[in-house]
């Protein structure tokens, strides 16, 4: 504290023999320390229980998980749709556009020859049949940078590999496929 406020007169000890104005002030807590960390505790507890219903869940810290799909899909040629099949390897559920990333189906709208838009049209309904056979899961494919890129498995089992199974797909590649010729 300031020493010179002071007079010598003014000088008083205490039963410590210290001088009144060299003692030390104490700080004085607004809120006790073990309060804080009753509340942090609590919070932290709450934290871990709610993690899974927390607004978020899911979205940000694992963005891998996968998404079960129990709707019941349409063909339909809306981008925005609820929930429909848009071609042999696209979806629209909950008003967003998805595309299967583990194969490759022949163009219904560019079609080079009238047997690659029949084929295309086969495998629309292939898949409209696959995704109303029961509930799935939709999970992003981490090998494919776009985030529309979706592997779709029911019982561990690639819907994509059942397409190809069928015949109607192939599986991904980079090059141009000519269905035309097969």
């Amino acid at each position: 504290m300031a020493r010179n406020l002071y007079d010598m007169e003014d000088r008083s000890t205490d039963r410590d023999s210290r001088w009144l104005h060299e003692q030390q002030e104490r700080r004085t807590r607004i809120v006790p320390v073990g309060i804080i960390l009753v509340a942090l505790a609590i919070a932290g507890l709450a934290i871990y229980l709610l993690k899974d219903s927390l607004p978020g869940a899911g979205k940000g810290a694992s963005a891998n998980s996968p998404t079960s799909i129990s709707a019941s899909f349409a063909a339909c040629d809306d981008l925005n749709g609820e929930a429909c099949v848009l071609t042999a390897n696209s979806y629209a559920y909950q008003g967003r556009r998805y595309h299967l990333s583990d194969i490759s189906v022949p163009a219904e709208t560019d079609a080079l020859c009238p047997e690659e838009a029949q084929k295309a049209q086969r495998g629309r309904m292939a898949l409209l049949t696959l995704l109303n056979g029961g509930q799935f899961d939709a999970r992003p494919d981490p090998a494919d940078a776009d985030p529309a890129a979706r592997r779709l498995t029911r019982d561990g089992v690639s819907l994509g590999q059942i397409m190809i199974l069928k015949g109607h797909a192939r599986p991904w590649s980079a090059t141009p496929i000519d269905w035309c010729a097969s």
